[in-house]
């Protein structure tokens, strides 16, 4: 039998302005462990997001990843991405587009 998970790879949106950390963390309410197997946050104003995650999900089903002016994670989400990746496996990509998530799904196993 096939197992299939459901990862979700989250990062900031940037067009939601002013509000942005707020409107991030409301969606905490969407994000449970028993809809998801594992999230993967990126960004700054998704932060806030990822630590209420953690405390929901069972540990190793939470990564966090930094993008700031200072210091910028992308290629460790990448490679987290792929290890938590099954063959079968569903992941949903939401963020702004100048978060780069589209790299994911143009080489997903590269």
């Amino acid at each position: 039998m096939k197992v299939v998970r459901k990862i979700a790879v989250l990062a900031d949106m940037k067009e939601l302005g002013e509000q942005s950390v707020q409107l991030h963390n409301q969606m905490i309410l969407s994000i449970t462990p028993d809809v998801l197997d594992t999230v993967i946050f990126y960004g700054e104003d998704i932060a806030d997001l990822a630590q209420l995650a953690s405390q929901m999900f069972p540990i190793g089903h939470v990564y966090y990843f930094k993008k700031t002016a200072e210091e910028d994670q992308f290629k460790a989400m990448v490679k987290q991405v792929k290890e938590s990746l099954g063959a079968h496996d569903q992941i949903l990509l939401k963020g702004s587009n100048s978060m780069n998530l589209a790299k994911l799904v143009e080489s997903p196993r590269k």
